[in-house]
C-alpha cells in the first residue's frame, strides 16, 4: 500500500488526556517507597532486624579503572538506589512489604568481601597490573550498617612489546595466513615472517581473542580437534625492563579431518514414520568425493523432495573439514522457513565428536512445519487520530515440495478524528507473496555459488484503498520481484530487479480549495495538485546491509544500509515505442482503470546512506548516534520525484519534534505550501539511554535523553522555489529537536514513550516559549 500517508504505531492509551494523573502518581509512588523503612520506624511497623546491611561500597587508589568496572568485579554490593540518592532504597522497601516484590537486602559477608580481594587482585593482573596489592576495611556507619571499602595499590602496568606464531601447518595456503595476520586486532606492524609488533597494554582478554582467531582459521582448514589446549602463548619478560613483556603463540594444530557420510534425516511433524520413508544415496561426482555418500531419509509425510535438501549441503563428503561452510550448511536449513533443525552434529549420538578416524560423519535430524498456518493481528494507531486495525494471513509452507512458501493477507484500519464515519481515515489491503529458497532466472547460476547464502527469491502482488482526510487513493496496485542472499552472518544484498506500482489518487473538493486559496503562486498550486494525480513508478534497486548489533536492544555495534535505485525507465520505453514519438513525449501513459486517467511518471536516480553506531557505557549505560544522507535527481523529460519516491521527515522515529512527515522542505511553512516531502535528506540522531532499574515489574526501566536535527530540500530541477537546497544557507534550515524518554524493555520487545521539544523551529515566530512547541511520541523498539 502506498506507505507514506499512514504511519502505524501501536498505543496503549492516550498519554495527554491523563498526563496530569500519570505524574503525580507517579511522584508520589517515588517519593514515598524509598523512606519506607524510616516511615515503618517511627511506626513501630517495622519487623526487627538482625542482619548487617552493606550500605556503601568504596574503592580508594584507583586511577586507570573505574568504580564502576571495579563494582562489576566484586559480589559485595548495596541495595540499588533511585537516581543514586542515599538512602532512596525503593526496591528494598518493596521487599519489606512483600518478598515478591523489590529485592532482598543485601548482607553483609566477610567471606565474600575477601573473595572480593582476591577478585581484584586477579583483574588487575589480566590487566597487565602484576604488582598490584588490594587490602578491605569494613566500617560501622550506625547499627547493624556497614561501609566496605577496598585499598588498591595499582602499580605499572605491563606491556606487550611483540608477538611470534609458531606452529601454523606448512600446507595452509599462504594467502589464508596472510588474511588472518592483516585483520588481527592485536598486532601492529611486521617485523620478520612470523613475528609482529604490537605494543599494547598486556591483556588476558585480547589474548584469548586472539587465541580463539587461531582456533577457527584451523577449524576452517581442516583441522578439527584443534582447542585451547593446542594454543599456548608464552610470556617472557624483558630482563632490562621487566614491564616490557615479548610472547610467543606456540600452535599444535594436529591432524586433518575431511568431511565423512552425510546423514540427513526429515520427518513430519508429530508423525510416527511407520515405515513410510523414502531412502536415496548419493554417491560421486557433483555429489560426493568417492567412496563417501550422502544418504537421505525422508518421511513421505513430510512431502518434500530429495533435491532441495541436497543442495542445501555446501560441501562434498570428501572434502577438507571446513567449520565454516558446516555452520553455513546447518544455517542453509535454518532458514528454509518450513523446517526446524532439531540436532546437528559430527557424531549420530549428538555426543562429543571422535577425533580417533580421520573422517567426521555430518548427521542432521530435520522436522518439517505444519503446512497450513492461519494468523491473525490486532494493532493500534495513531496518526490525524486514535485507531486501530485488524488482519488476518494464510501461509501455505512447502508448497510444491521445494520450500515454496505462499501467504494471503487481508488487512484494514481505521482512525477517529470527529467526524462522520464515513469521512473518517480508513484503508484496506489485500496482498500475496510467493517466496522460495533460490534464485529464479536469470540468476540461477549463483545458487550454487558460497558467496550468496540462504539464495531466495520473492514475487509479491497488493491491491489497496486509502481514505484520507484530504485525499483518497482509489487504487494502489504493486507489484515486485527480489532476490536476496546473505553473504556472511552480518552482510546482505538485496536486489529488486523490478518493482511496479500504480497509484491512482483524488483529492477532496475542500482541500483543493484551501491550497487554491492560501497559494497565491499559480505554478506551485498547480504543482502541489500534480502530486495527487494518477502516477505509474517503475524501478530497479540493489540494497545492501551490514547488521552487527542485537536486533532489539542495539546497545553495542553498528548497522549500516546504503541503497541506489533507478526508476521511471520502463513506463518511458512504453511511451516511445508504443504511444509518442521521442519528440513530442509527455511523461504520461494510458490508465487501465475505471477514470481512464492517464498514469503520470518520472525517470529519476536515488541513493542513501544510514549508519548507526551503539556505545556500551559502562554497565548501565548506551550511547547511540545515527547519520543519514540521500539524494534523488529526476531525468530526461521529469522535473519532480514520485511522491512514494521522496524523503520525508519527522515522526516518532526521525525527528521528533515534529508530526510524522511534516517537517520541510526546507523552511517551508506547510500550513500555507503543502509541499509534500523532499529530493534531498539530511539528518542526524544522538541518544543516551542510561537503564536505572532492572528486573522491577518483571522489566528493565531505561532513562533516554535525545537530540534529532535535520531536513529535507527540494533538488536543483525542481520548479518550485521554496524549500530548495542551497549550499551557502541549508544549514540555517537545520530543525532541531530534543527531549527524554522512558524505555520498559522487557528482552523480546521494548516499549518507548518519548517527549521532545522543538529546539529550531523553522516555522515558528522568534520568542515563541519553547515549552509550547512539544511533541509525544509512543513507539515499539528503539527510535534507531
Amino acid at each position: 500500500m502506498f506507505s507514506i500517508f499512514t504511519e502505524h504505531t501501536v498505543f496503549i492509551f492516550r498519554f495527554f488526556l491523563c498526563k496530569k494523573a500519570l505524574l503525580t502518581i507517579c511522584l508520589l509512588f517515588f517519593l514515598f517507597f524509598p523512606y519506607y523503612n524510616l516511615l515503618a520506624q517511627q511506626n513501630g511497623t517495622e519487623e526487627p532486624e538482625v542482619e548487617n546491611l552493606v550500605r556503601s561500597v568504596r574503592f580508594n587508589g584507583n586511577s586507570y579503572f573505574s568504580n564502576g568496572d571495579l563494582e562489576r568485579v566484586v559480589r559485595t554490593q548495596t541495595n540499588r538506589e533511585i537516581f543514586g540518592i542515599p538512602g532512596a532504597t525503593l526496591w528494598l522497601g518493596l521487599y519489606r512489604i512483600s518478598s515478591r516484590l523489590g529485592e532482598a537486602p543485601r548482607i553483609l559477608n566477610r567471606n565474600t568481601v575477601a573473595q572480593d580481594k582476591e577478585r581484584i587482585r586477579l583483574f588487575y593482573n589480566n590487566h597487565g597490573f602484576f604488582s598490584a596489592q588490594v587490602d578491605t576495611t569494613v566500617e560501622r556507619i550506625r547499627s547493624r550498617r556497614y561501609r566496605v571499602i577496598f585499598h588498591i595499590t595499582e602499580g605499572d602496568p605491563s606491556v606487550i612489546r611483540s608477538v611470534t606464531y609458531r606452529g601454523f601447518p606448512e600446507d595452509m595456503d599462504p594467502r589464508t595466513v596472510e588474511r588472518f595476520y592483516s585483520r588481527s586486532p592485536l598486532i601492529r606492524e611486521q617485523i620478520n615472517d612470523t613475528t609482529y609488533s604490537v605494543n599494547r597494554q598486556y591483556s588476558v582478554d585480547q589474548i584469548s581473542v586472539e587465541r580463539n582467531r587461531v582456533i577457527e582459521l584451523l577449524h576452517n582448514n581442516g583441522y578439527a580437534s584443534a582447542s585451547r589446549d593446542s594454543i599456548i602463548a608464552l610470556i617472557r619478560r624483558d630482563p632490562e625492563n621487566p614491564l616490557e613483556l615479548d610472547m610467543m603463540m606456540r600452535i599444535r594444530p594436529g591432524p586433518v579431518y575431511t568431511f565423512g557420510d552425510v546423514r540427513i534425516n526429515l520427518e513430519a511433524p508429530g508423525i510416527s514414520s511407520n515405515g513410510s520413508v523414502r531412502s536415496d544415496t548419493l554417491m560421486g561426482e557433483p555429489f560426493t568425493i568417492e567412496p563417501n555418500r550422502l544418504i537421505l531419509n525422508i518421511d513421505e509425510q513430510a512431502r518434500t523432495r530429495s533435491r532441495l535438501l541436497q543442495q542445501r549441503v555446501l560441501f562434498k563428503p570428501g572434502e577438507r573439514f571446513d567449520n565454516r561452510i558446516y555452520m553455513s550448511t546447518v544455517n542453509q536449513f535454518q532458514t528454509l522457513q518450513m523446517l526446524s533443525v532439531r540436532q546437528f552434529s559430527l557424531t549420530e549420538s549428538g555426543g562429543q565428536t571422535d577425533f580417533s578416524q580421520s573422517q567426521l560423519p555430518v548427521y542432521l535430524d530435520l522436522e518439517t512445519l505444519p503446512r497450513h498456518q492461519i494468523r491473525s493481528d490486532l494493532f493500534g494507531m495513531q496518526r490525524v487520530g486514535p485507531g486501530a486495525g485488524a488482519g488476518i494471513q494464510y501461509s501455505n509452507n512447502n508448497i510444491f515440495g521445494r520450500a515454496e512458501r505462499l501467504e494471503i493477507g487481508l488487512s484494514g484500519s481505521y482512525e477517529y478524528t470527529g467526524q462522520s464515519n464515513f469521512d473518517n481515515p480508513r484503508s484496506f489491503e489485500i496482498s500475496t507473496n510467493y517466496s522460495f529458497p533460490r534464485f529464479a532466472y536469470p540468476f540461477t547460476a549463483f545458487n550454487n555459488d558460497r558467496r550468496f547464502l540462504n539464495p531466495r527469491t520473492r514475487f509479491q502482488l497488493s491491491y489497496g484503498q486509502i481514505r484520507q482526510i484530504n485525499f483518497n487513493v482509489d487504487d494502489n496496485v504493486r507489484f515486485s520481484t527480489r532476490y536476496q542472499a546473505n553473504h556472511d552472518r552480518t552482510t546482505a544484498s538485496f536486489f529488486d530487479l523490478i518493482e511496479l506500482e500504480w497509484f491512482d489518487a483524488n483529492i477532496t473538493d475542500s482541500f483543493r480549495e484551501s491550497i487554491q486559496q492560501n497559494t497565491e503562486n499559480d505554478l506551485l498550486v498547480e504543482l502541489i495538485l500534480n502530486d495527487y494525480q494518477p502516477q505509474f513508478t517503475s524501478l530497479s534497486r540493489y540494497t545492501f546491509r551490514n547488521t552487527a548489533t542485537h536486533p532489539i536492544r542495539r546497545d553495542s555495534g553498528f548497522f549500516l544500509e546504503a541503497s541506489v535505485e533507478v526508476g521511471g525507465n520502463l513506463p518511458y520505453l512504453v511511451e516511445t515505442l508504443f504511444i509518442s514519438r521521442e519528440d513530442s513525449l509527455r511523461g504520461t501513459i494510458p490508465s487501465f482503470s475505471i477514470s481512464g486517467r492517464e498514469l503520470a511518471y518520472s525517470q529519476f536516480i536515488k541513493t542513501s546512506f544510514d549508519y548507526r553506531r551503539y556505545y556500551t557505557i559502562g554497565s548501565n549505560s548506551v550511547f547511540a548516534w545515527r547519520g543519514f544522507a540521500g539524494i534523488a535527481y529526476p531525468y530526461g523529460l521529469s522535473k519532480t520525484i514520485p511522491i512514494n519516491r521522496r524523503f520525508f521527515a519527522g515522526g516518532t522515529n526521525d525527528i521528533r519534534g515534529w508530526d510524522p512527515l511534516t517537517l520541510g522542505p526546507g523552511s517551508n511553512d506547510r500550513n500555507i505550501n503543502p509541499i509534500n516531502g523532499g529530493d534531498i535528506k539530511l539528518a542526524g540522531f544522538m541518544e543516551f539511554r542510561n537503564t536505572f532499574s532492572r528486573n522491577f515489574l518483571s522489566t528493565n526501566w531505561i532513562l533516554a535523553a535525545f537530540a534529532d536535527f535535520g531536513n529535507v530540500w527540494l533538488g536543483p530541477r525542481n520548479e518550485i522555489d521554496e524549500g530548495k537546497f542551497s549550499l551557502e544557507t541549508f544549514w540555517e534550515e537545520i530543525a532541531l529537536s530534543s527531549g527524554i524518554g522512558l524505555r520498559l524493555d522487557w528482552e523480546f520487545v521494548i516499549l518507548r514513550l518519548d517527549l521532545a521539544y522543538r529546539i529550531n523551529d523553522l516555522g515558528n515566530e522568534p520568542g515563541t516559549n519553547i515549552l509550547q512547541r512539544r511533541m509525544f511520541h509512543f513507539g515499539i523498539g528503539h527510535s534507531f
